[in-house]
């Protein structure tokens, strides 16, 4: 470390290597004693960062130090661990830059004393054995032993401390909180500004830093280039690789999805990371991975209280597939673009946080609402699950159990319900624009209200499930099968229902127009009478653009918008009024109302959706729950107290499954109708 040579040193007055000697060996005392506190306490954080896992961080769990069995607040301790590890290496770093100073004054001193360029004089057998005391003065020795002790310095004093610094910004990454991320970030600088600042003060005698710089350079070229491209590459990758997706580095880091995809995903996804590498370097994640984990405690868990807190959680593209988070709190998570493939979230909370601050504002930033844009929740469990107001634009959730879930003024426009489970699920006022729902299961669902303008319920269950005053302009509905359903008010205009199996369908006041019409036998006892055939409005349509622009770029928006085109062309519309279908459309409504004012109407009516909601393979109560619904709303046109005596019937397979609180707004209501 030393090329001193008898023609090279600069001093004004010699000095006595003797008398330095031993200021030199007693500074190299305490300078060992404080490098091995500082390799051990940096050996102690290594080993209690490799004991941090996803599931710690997930769960927010304390850190447990090892052998002190003491617990720190997991955020605080990646927060202020940085900092007292630079504080910890600025310390030694002070400690051998005073050393090197004695120690390069010796080794100038005793090099007057030497005839030839070989570190011979015996003096220099007697300093200290601290190794960086002999790189600098020691006597003359074999190169590779020479290069193991420059070597030493140079990783226990400029490798370790950045890399310790950077591993623990990579440990603490996938928790994803970017103001102690950029502490991290910050910290690192600071260390790398103490190396360059300092770092070269262990290697001259100069008192400028210019000086000692200009010297170095000149020779130690080599290690001072690999050193500064070995600290521009740990700087370059805590900035711009480790970056948290979304955050303003990320836009310019080589490992952002949208470098890595090209493009967003299908213009769901509205961050920059469309899709998460999987580790960088194939080792280290940005995002959390939790999958195939039991993480609630059955025998602790409280009916109707939370089980895991993640309130307000940045869990964006995190891996949780069949996880267990029954009951878990994510009111006001962030899940976009995050895989919960088979994850057991029954009962979970991930709504917002003030949804009256949505009903009057409607912002859902200020309702601080759940979002889980683009999230993967194919065959999951989330029954009963509280979700009002979420966000799942684009969402995946085919095959997902949705049983009782509550997912009042949602955003869902895109998502895949594919052969999902909805029976008994809330979806009033939510918006379903596109959804795809093809064999799902909706009984006794309600969609009074919702945004469903070319949804997809293609062979659907839907007995019984109530779409009164729902948008369902273009939307298919093919193969439905709408036993029992209510569609008062509904508008149909452009929507697809062939083949929809309708018995006892309630459509009074539902809106029809260029609507292709069901068959003539899969209608019986249902309630056209009073439907409205007329073509949409100016003002309807410049809304239906309206919501419609409202979603987000990508191919959804132009899918939908073309999909609203023929029902703005005025000679198709025109023509429609003298079409084959509309004359069936009056045909029904004819038929309708002559079967309505027939004797025995409330009786057969009421027989029928007795009979369909009592039926074996309506077992669980979704569809008798949907008809309870509808006869307890305004206009029913059956008995109501006998559809709540058949429901009470030990013969009713539905009555030991119907909710205890349905079952009493209609005992009330039977009872309020029989006193009249």
């Amino acid at each position: 470390m030393n090329e001193s040579s008898p023609g090279l040193i600069e001093a004004e007055t010699p000095v006595n290597p003797y008398t330095l000697l031993e200021a030199v060996n007693r500074s190299s005392n305490s300078a060992n004693a404080a490098w091995l506190i500082y390799i051990g306490l940096m050996s102690y954080l290594l080993i209690t960062l490799a004991g941090v896992t996803h599931k710690d961080l997930l769960l927010n769990a304390d850190i447990t130090l090892p052998v002190l069995q003491v617990k720190i607040d997991l955020t605080r301790f990646f927060l202020f661990a940085p900092i007292v590890l630079v504080l910890l290496h600025a310390g030694v770093v002070g400690q051998l830059v005073l050393l090197a100073r004695k120690t390069l004054e010796f080794a100038a001193a005793v090099r007057m004393l030497e005839t030839s360029d070989q570190r011979t004089h015996p003096l220099r057998l007697e300093l200290d054995n601290f190794f960086f005391v002999q790189a600098l003065a020691g006597p003359e020795r074999s190169r590779v032993l020479g290069f193991f002790l420059n070597g030493m310095s140079w990783l226990t004093l400029v490798v370790m401390p950045v890399l310790m610094l950077l591993y623990l910004q990579l440990v603490f990454l996938p928790f994803h909180d970017i103001n102690i991320t950029w502490a991290h970030r910050l910290a690192l600088g600071a260390d790398i500004a103490l190396i360059v600042f300092c770092g070269v003060f262990l290697l001259r005698l100069e008192t400028s830093f210019f000086r000692a710089f200009a010297r170095t350079s000149r020779y130690h070229p080599l290690g001072l280039t690999f050193t500064a491209l070995l600290l521009c590459a740990v700087a370059a990758f805590s900035l711009l690789a480790a970056t948290i997706p979304g955050e303003p580095m990320d836009r310019a880091s080589p490992w952002s999805a949208e470098r890595l995809a090209g493009a967003r995903e299908a213009g769901f996804v509205t961050g920059s990371s469309a899709a998460a590498p999987a580790a960088l370097l194939g080792v280290f994640h940005r995002n959390l991975n939790v999958t195939d984990l039991d993480l609630v405690v059955d025998k602790d868990v409280t009916p109707g209280e939370p089980s895991i807190n993640l309130r307000g959680r940045d869990l964006r593209f995190a891996r949780l597939d069949r996880t267990d988070l029954h009951q878990a709190d994510m009111t006001g998570a962030d899940l976009e673009g995050a895989s919960l493939a088979g994850a057991d979230l029954r009962g979970a909370w991930m709504g917002c946080v003030d949804l009256d601050a949505l009903l009057l504002t409607d912002s859902r930033a200020a309702a601080r609402c759940a979002s889980a844009r683009g999230a993967n929740f194919s065959r999951a469990r989330l029954g009963e699950a509280r979700m009002a107001g979420v966000d799942l634009a684009g969402a995946r959730l085919e095959e997902t159990q949705l049983e009782g879930a509550q997912l009042t003024h949602a955003i869902m426009h895109g998502a895949n319900f594919a052969s999902a489970r909805l029976d008994r699920a809330d979806l009033s006022s939510a918006s379903l624009q596109g959804a795809n729902f093809l064999l799902a299961s909706l009984q006794g669902a309600d969609l009074s209200g919702a945004k469903l303008q070319m949804a997809d319920f293609a062979s659907a269950a839907m007995q019984g499930a109530n779409l009164s005053l729902a948008g369902l302009e273009g939307a298919v509905m093919r193969g439905a099968e709408l036993e029992g359903a209510s569609l008062q008010m509904a508008r149909l205009h452009g929507a697809d229902m062939s083949s929809a199996r309708m018995q006892g369908t309630d459509m009074t006041g539902a809106v029809v127009w260029r609507t292709t019409p069901p068959t003539g036998e899969s209608s019986a006892f249902s309630e056209m009478a009073q439907i409205v055939m007329q073509p949409p409005g100016a003002d309807h349509l410049a809304a239906l653009r309206a919501g419609i622009g409202r979603i987000e770029g990508g191919p959804l928006q132009a899918r939908l918008t073309e999909a609203l085109g023929p029902l703005t062309d005025a000679d198709q519309t025109a023509g429609w009024a003298t079409s084959t279908q509309q004359q069936l459309w009056q045909g029904f409504a004819r038929a309708a109302s002559e079967a309505s004012a027939a004797d025995g109407y409330k009786g057969r009516i009421t027989d029928y959706l007795a009979r369909l909601m009592c039926r074996p393979r309506f077992g669980n109560g979704a569809v008798a729950t949907g008809i309870a619904r509808r006869a307890m709303a305004p206009g029913f046109k059956g008995d109501m107290p006998a559809i709540y005596d058949r429901l009470r019937a030990a013969d009713c397979p539905a009555s030991s499954a119907m909710g205890q609180r349905v079952m009493r707004d209609l005992a009330a209501a039977a009872d309020a109708a029989r006193a009249q």
